[in-house]
């Protein structure tokens, strides 16, 4: 029981003393900025940031991308086909069949415990739109079998050496095929 005061009790004292430190005022940064006159950040004032127009805009790739292949790597530029006609306001934005370029952003390599490889794409690059207009977040898994390699292990903990080898199987590969849509969303309003 004495133990459990003591940890109590210095709990309260660590929490208190570390609300203490709210209160002291940073002399440096006051120190810095004392006479200093700070400009006002520009305001975008007549920009309307509750127009929520926007454009989806559905592309597949030319050839599947997949991380088997060894050459994959960060940063490739790839190319993607427009599935149909895009329109905004009756006016022809991106045709069918126009090649998009983009790039792969990231793949991260799978893990241990059935952690699957991803493949992550972006920088995308129409023809006739802003790229600051589009709002795009593609990635793509492999097959994750962390939720049956993590109870498996946990099952097999009372076998000491058992549980531990199950850490070294690892997730699936990532594959993106022409099948696959990828959705950009484009807003025409934004500035």
């Amino acid at each position: 029981m004495n133990k459990f005061l003591l940890s109590l009790i210095f709990c309260l004292i660590s929490t208190a003393a570390i609300n203490a430190q709210e209160f002291i005022t940073d002399f440096l940064a006051d120190e810095y900025t004392a006479g200093k006159i700070y400009e006002k950040p520009d305001v975008l004032s007549e920009y309307d940031f509750t127009s929520t127009d926007s454009v989806a805009i559905k592309l597949s790739t030319l050839e599947t991308l997949s991380t088997r292949n060894k050459t994959l790597h960060d940063a490739q530029e790839i190319q993607l086909i427009s599935k149909s006609n895009i329109y905004y306001k009756n006016q022809l934005i991106v045709k069918k069949g126009e090649i998009v370029s983009a790039k792969i952003e990231t793949i991260i390599p799978s893990g241990m415990n059935g952690i699957p490889y991803y493949i992550y794409i972006g920088d995308f690059k129409f023809q006739n739109i802003d790229s600051s207009k589009l709002l795009y977040n593609y990635s793509k898994g492999g097959v994750n079998r962390m939720y049956w390699v993590l109870p498996l292990k946990w099952s097999l903990t009372f076998l000491p050496p058992t549980g531990s080898l199950t850490n070294f199987i690892k997730g699936g590969h990532a594959k993106i095929t022409p099948k696959d849509t990828i959705t950009v969303h484009y807003f025409p309003n934004w500035k």
